[in-house]
């Protein structure tokens, strides 16, 4: 039997039965074009989500690891910068919705805050409320409301158009949240960067009672609060001290400033930790360290900051690591002018003396930080110079020069609101902790950088 074609024209069986197939296999052809087009759809597009997800992720961490290198003194401008930096690491601009915030990152005592941190690491203020893990907790922190932070967080997504998902009814997809967090400091845990500090601390005679009492604790909270293994740490006083017995015993002459012979009458603790030139674990109770700082008394000398500067740069460059491998620093604590000093001036340049001293350990390398102890008000005096750039300025703001990135702010309190090494504080009912606080803070600050850390 044959089959008539539509023109008239007679088929063979098998030759209709072709046509047929041929008619299947187009249907079967736009069937599977419609499959491979969904898989398309589902490996192309899913991989352009997935490169957005990890350029949105690489975008926030460059931001929040920036912005937090502002913190924290100035979150405004860690805001901005966080934001800046994140929008020049996406590669179109940075998505509309990513919110910057901040947070108050410490320690974590078995799933309980470390308060013992704040306010020295940073204070989320009153109304804080922890989240807290093994080794850190966090606190949302508000700038605006007079919070000190140390983390910056960023958080967002992104939604991206897709190229064949159309073809399947799916325009565009969005990118699960992303949340990055950096956080400058220690941040909750023992400081790990590597650091030679030289702490100099007054116990002139203005220092004695109370105030002594509060230097102890200062200087013994660095003590704890440093790692030995990480950290190498010296004690350096003013006046000049006896190296026999309690080593920072009173000495009652001025004596000499001959480097290295004199080192010890001003430094009298060298830099001591693990693999130190005195290698010792300075954190354990009965060290050389602890003990030196527990038994040391006021001396009658007058206030010599130059000496003391001197001796502490060199046992820094001196018996201290290469400076391409730590941080150097000194931490200077004083309640007074400069009045007195090893080097013979004719018009008592005492405070430019000083100020020479400090801008050659910068010069060296070294980050200098200033404590002004009680200097508000009627004590904070003029320099003794009686002549020179120096004359009739104040001690406070000598000492503000002195210090690294500095300025003269004033003293309203407990004070570092500009974000600089020099830090002032009145001598009140609650110094003890206070400058415990200041110590801690310019200690952390040494340790410094930034890092990307899991919030709990």
């Amino acid at each position: 039997m044959r089959t008539i074609s539509s023109k008239g024209i007679a088929m063979s069986p098998l030759r209709a039965a072709r046509k047929r197939e041929h008619g299947q296999i187009i249907v079967l052809f736009v069937f599977a074009l419609v499959v491979i087009m969904a898989f398309a759809a589902l490996a192309i597009d899913v991989g352009v989500l997935r490169n957005a997800n990890q350029n949105l992720w690489n975008a926030l961490d460059a931001g929040t690891l920036a912005g937090a290198s502002q913190l924290p003194a100035d979150p405004s401008n860690a805001d901005a910068i966080a934001t800046q930096y994140a929008n020049m690491n996406y590669p179109t601009g940075l998505p509309p919705g990513i919110t910057v915030g901040f947070r108050c990152i410490i320690g974590s005592s078995g799933g309980s805050p470390r308060l013992s941190d704040v306010p020295s690491v940073c204070d989320p203020g009153g109304n804080a409320s922890w989240t807290c893990n093994a080794t850190i907790c966090a606190s949302t922190c508000v700038p605006a409301e007079g919070d000190t932070c140390n983390a910056v967080v960023m958080e967002g997504d992104v939604t991206v158009p897709y190229r064949f998902g159309p073809a399947i009814g799916l325009d565009q997809g969005t990118s699960r949240t992303v949340l990055s967090a950096a956080c400058k400091g220690p941040c909750g845990a023992k400081p790990t960067s590597p650091v030679d500090l030289m702490l100099v601390v007054d116990r002139t005679s203005s220092m004695n009672g109370i105030d002594t009492v509060n230097a102890r604790a200062a200087a013994d909270a660095v003590r704890k609060v440093y790692n030995p293994a990480e950290q190498w740490m010296g004690l350096g006083m003013l006046g000049p001290s006896k190296a026999t017995g309690c080593v920072t015993a009173p000495d009652s002459t001025i004596g000499t400033a001959n480097l290295p012979t004199d080192l010890r009458r001003w430094a009298p603790i060298g830099l001591t930790g693990i693999g130190a030139p005195t290698n010792a674990n300075y954190a354990a109770a009965g060290s050389a360290m602890a003990n030196a700082i527990g038994c040391y008394t006021n001396s009658s000398t007058g206030t010599d900051l130059a000496d003391p500067v001197t001796a502490a740069a060199y046992e820094l460059m001196h018996n201290g690591r290469p400076l391409s491998e730590v941080t150097k620093g000194i931490i200077l604590m004083t309640d007074g002018q400069p009045n007195n000093s090893t080097i013979p001036t004719s018009n008592s340049a005492y405070c430019a003396q000083s100020y020479a001293a400090a801008v050659a350990a910068k010069n060296a390398g070294i980050e200098v930080f200033t404590i002004g102890f009680g200097l508000d008000g009627t004590n904070n005096i003029n320099c003794p110079d009686t002549s020179g750039p120096w004359h009739n300025v104040k001690a406070r703001t000598l000492l503000a020069a002195m210090a690294t990135q500095s300025v003269d702010a004033g003293c309203p309190g407990n004070s570092n609101d500009d974000g600089d090494h020099f830090y002032c504080l009145p001598k009140t009912s609650g110094a003890s902790t206070s400058l415990a606080n200041l110590f801690k803070q310019a200690a952390n600050s040494l340790v410094g950088g930034t890092k990307l850390i899991q919030l709990p």
